[in-house]
């Protein structure tokens, strides 16, 4: 074999120079308007922060000790990484100078692996490739945010230069180096679960180059690592939260939302496409007179024989990760981020394509170095704009959020726990338990996350599941996100009001006193109810096989109204337009017998409802009844009460609106 040359001793020195001199371009203008905090321009920095400092409690993958398992981290490494220097003092916003040193080495480290991928290429290869990966301004944007972006990108050096080895090593060794492959695939999944789109083909393409080895051990060396991780993370969140996906895709994912019509999602993800394809690639890479050579370097590697092998899975994986984030509904914010590692791949292959132009005749190696050029210096224009970017979104972060957490804490008596819609900062800073209302933190197995979907009305409705005293006492909210929560439950208590808003999803965060007196205790029960369903309670329609009309139908809905002892009551429900159905099944341990269907529904005008009482799959002769519901009161709960002759468990009873919308909120079976 032959013996590597070893690497000159500046190169290092000269990366690490690289490196921290455009961390300090963004840090620096962001320490100005932080007023000296580390600037972080995400919120979503301190959700890693929160789960690194579960994780140094002794309490992996939670987002809070207390809230139990959480599948809403986006990356399981990170935390775990940060969480040692947590344990030894860097707590609260002095991680982020941990999280900066993290950055800085990770980056290093990549430029190192791209050095030795480009062994035997001209030095200056390797001198252009290091500015190459951080010449565009959108990427360092995001690499040194204090996101998981630069382990991810230290990472996948050292996947690269594994899978470079298990083509190359002998085949005594190779076995071995497959396996290692395998193992850096892995890692990197855990570091984002969307690289996938890479590990796969890069994984075809180690067992490929091995093919003096049997097919099937290769690919179980090469992929199995990847396949056991993802295996085994949906088992645990199946376990843990009754949900296979992590919290993010189902918040996130286009096709999570149950009221989108096929057509409709095509759009969002098309749109998705295009407003990614034009700022975070065209712009990005310098501009349409020059975001092509990037994909060109790219597809000299992917033709060269030398770099196939590499170059085919980074292009392979950059689109197929950009497909995937086209499915998220926040991939156009957050300064594109999610694009990020596509971007990465690219800018990897791109510096291999530089390479092997270098290695050819005069011609193309002038080609190369100039080409390798223009990647570099034409997206440096937008360094100012993406520098400010970042001070102003730090400065927004530090003034909204951590500001909120900073008189949170200050509060006497000290809040129990706050309600928020930003998981980061607010719980992290501000050391009090949290619930968050849109899942991403968890808490135990309420499917928040999924709830935020279907309707605001729904997280109340989990809400209402919480004993009283774990259900939270204030909360730091976006009115224009959770209108009914602020209407409802809330009496304001202080806002946080921030100018020059880049980042936040509004300019004022409200914190409101909480009042939740209208729900219904967690262990409530009907007198003589043997059965209930709780419309717009995920739990409950999950227990008890609901099903409404989908899509653009079943949406949910909330009110207050009195019942008949004339208390408020809150109550969540679905609304069912005309010709429309909705059902459940009766559990199991339910005897047949007589019994009183009541429905629950709130004011408005006359509807015509059909009951269907299905048993064993088939109607029941004399089943179906027709049920007339006048005209109601619109500040008082109705109920409508339908006889059943003999009804029991696993049957089913399908509801249709005959005429007028039906708006369903609750169903019983009662007995005296």
């Amino acid at each position: 074999m032959v013996k590597r040359p070893r690497e000159p001793a500046l190169f290092p020195v000269f990366a690490a120079i690289l490196v921290i001199a455009v961390g300090l371009a963004f840090w620096l203008p962001g320490f100005e308007r932080t007023d000296g905090v580390f600037p972080v321009p995400l919120d979503d920095v301190y959700i890693h922060y929160g789960f690194a400092r579960s994780a140094a409690l002794g309490h992996p993958f939670a987002w809070l000790p207390e809230n139990g398992y959480s599948s809403g981290g986006t990356s399981l490494t990170y935390p775990l990484v940060l969480a040692p220097a947590w344990a030894l003092g860097l707590r609260g916003a002095r991680l982020s100078y941990f999280a900066a040193a993290i950055t800085c080495v990770c980056l290093w480290d990549l430029c190192r692996s791209v050095r030795a991928l480009l062994e035997g290429a001209p030095r200056r290869a390797a001198w252009i490739a290091a500015p190459l990966l951080l010449a565009v301004p959108l990427v360092d944007w995001s690499l040194y945010a204090g996101m998981e972006t630069a382990l991810f990108a230290g990472i996948l050096g050292r996947l690269l230069v594994a899978a470079r080895r298990a083509t190359t090593a002998s085949p005594n060794e190779r076995p071995s180096a497959q396996l290692r492959a395998g193992l850096w695939g892995a890692l990197l999944v855990a570091t984002r679960p969307e690289s996938a789109a890479l590990v796969g083909p890069l994984g075809v393409a180690v067992v490929y180059g091995a093919r003096s080895l049997g097919t099937v051990p290769s690919l179980l060396r090469a992929l199995g690592p990847m396949v056991f991780f993802l295996a085994a993370q949906a088992s645990a969140n199946l376990v843990f939260t009754g949900e296979i996906s992590q919290a993010g895709a189902v918040r996130k994912l286009v096709g999570t939302n149950p009221y989108l019509t096929p057509i409709e999602a095509a759009v969002e993800v098309i749109k998705n496409l295009a407003v990614l394809r034009a700022q975070a690639f065209d712009v990005a890479l310098g501009g349409p007179s020059f975001s092509f050579v990037v994909p060109l370097l790219a597809l000299v590697a992917a033709f060269a024989r030398r770099t196939r092998l590499l170059a085919i899975p980074l292009v392979a994986g950059a689109i197929g990760m950009l497909l995937l984030v086209s499915l998220n509904t926040t991939a156009r914010y957050q300064n594109f981020r999610y694009a990020v590692p596509s971007l990465l791949f690219l800018l990897v292959a791109a510096a291999l394509g530089a390479a092997e132009l270098m290695r050819r005749g005069r011609v193309l190696r002038a080609l190369g170095v100039g080409l390798a050029l223009v990647t570099t210096l034409a997206p440096a224009r937008l360094f100012p704009r993406q520098i400010d970017h970042f001070a102003r979104a730090s400065g927004n972060i530090e003034q909204q959020q951590a500001e909120v957490a900073r008189r949170l804490a200050a509060l006497s008596p000290r809040p129990l726990r706050v309600l928020v819609g930003d998981a980061g900062a607010i719980p992290y800073l501000s050391g009090i338990s949290a619930l968050d209302g849109l899942g991403l933190g968890g808490y135990h197995d309420l499917p928040f996350a999924r709830a935020s979907v279907h309707g605001i009305p729904a997280i109340v409705e989990l809400i209402e599941r919480m004993p009283a005293s774990e259900r939270p006492d204030v909360m730091a909210i976006y009115p224009g996100w959770f209108p009914d929560l602020a209407r409802s439950f809330g009496q304001k208590m202080f806002s946080v009001q921030i100018e020059d808003n880049v980042i936040c999803a509004a300019p004022e965060k409200v914190v409101y006193a909480a009042d939740w007196s209208t729900l219904a205790a967690s262990d409530e029960t009907r007198a003589g109810s043997v059965f209930e369903v709780d419309v717009a309670d995920l739990v409950d329609e999950r227990a008890h096989g609901y099903t409404f009309p989908r899509p653009q139908a079943g949406w949910v809905i909330g009110a207050t109204l009195r019942d008949a002892a004339g208390h408020a009551r809150f109550d969540a429900g679905r609304i069912i337009p005309q010709g429309q159905s909705e059902s459940f099944r009766v559990t199991p341990h339910v005897a047949r017998g007589p019994a009183t269907l009541v429905l629950r529904t709130d004011g408005g005008g006359p509807i015509t409802l059909q009951i269907e009482h299905v048993v064993h799959g088939e109607p029941l002769g004399g089943g179906t009844q027709t049920v007339e519901i006048p005209m109601r009161d619109e500040a008082t709960w109705f109920e409508a009460r339908v006889p059943l002759s003999s009804i029991g468990g696993r049957d089913s009873v399908k509801i249709t609106a005959k005429q007028n919308a039906w708006r369903s909120f609750h169903a019983w079976l009662v007995r005296p």
